[in-house]
């Protein structure tokens, strides 16, 4: 494969999901930013209600990014990310959720050494909405989370000044991976694949199942009856990506999990 050719077929493993999308100004300028890019279209979740993908203002903004406005998918966010090993967070603001923080530098290398690795490893790169970001209960659904280094006054970017910024250098990263380790991670990793597979991250869609099958069991035995609720999850859904699960350990949990409802049955 040539190198655009390589270069395209990774940038489609990357998805881009923004949450709570109110401006179609915005949107227009993130569909032309992800075209110029040459990224997949954007998945929108939860947009405002009066927020139409293919309005006047959107295809103005997007000018010939036109026909990405066709290919804009509505999702919730966990159907968004099921298929991502890795998912990324992107935040100006401090939350009260230990995720794992990583400086963008860190995220492009580790999101292009990833992609250049396993041909099933897909990415999430997630999106707050204009002015809130995101929040503690969306965090919890990241498996990292990264913030720009910017002025300290000012560090909030455009919401499209971000996408492009992302956009654009996770292209630049991928391209000089792929130049530079065309002979080593395109032929040894792919020998070794056998041995690498074992050390993949568990997709988000595995973890979903496994996280459902802790709260069936803690529903089973009365735990959530004391404290929040909903703080007991997301501290469950923390400890799941800060142990980094792979996707065997993942499925064999959840068939334990099972086993002991059964016997409490």
């Amino acid at each position: 494969m040539e190198t655009n050719e390589l270069l395209s077929s990774y940038l489609k493993k990357v998805h881009w999901a923004f949450v709570g999308l109110t401006h179609p100004g915005n949107l227009g300028a993130i569909l032309r930013a992800l075209k110029n890019t040459g990224c997949e279209s954007p998945i929108l979740i939860d947009p405002a209600k009066n927020l139409m993908v293919n309005s006047p203002q959107v295809l103005s903004r997007a000018s010939h990014a036109k026909e990405y406005a066709y290919d804009v998918k509505l999702s919730d966010l966990e159907t968004a990310l099921e298929g991502s090993r890795m998912v990324v967070g992107f935040t100006a603001r401090d939350r009260d959720i230990q995720i794992p923080k990583i400086s963008f530098e860190e995220t492009l290398k580790s999101v292009s050494d990833n992609l250049l690795r396993w041909e099933d490893f897909h990415v999430s790169f997630v999106f707050g909405c204009e002015k809130s970001g995101l929040s503690n209960k969306e965090l919890s659904r990241c498996t990292r989370v990264c913030a720009f280094d910017l002025d300290e006054e000012y560090p909030s970017l455009n919401i499209s000044h971000a996408a492009l910024l992302v956009a654009y250098l996770t292209r630049n990263t991928i391209r000089k991976s792929i130049l530079r380790n065309d002979n080593y991670l395109h032929k040894k990793h792919r020998q070794n694949r056998s041995i690498e597979i074992m050390k993949k991250p568990a997709v988000q869609k595995t973890l979903y199942s496994l996280e459902r099958s802790m709260i069936q069991l803690g529903e089973k035995i009365n735990f959530f009856k004391q404290g929040n609720r909903e703080k007991s999850e997301i501290k469950m859904r923390r400890w799941l990506i800060n142990n980094k699960i792979e996707e065997e350990d993942a499925k064999l949990m959840i068939s334990f999990f099972s086993e002991i409802r059964k016997k409490l049955n």
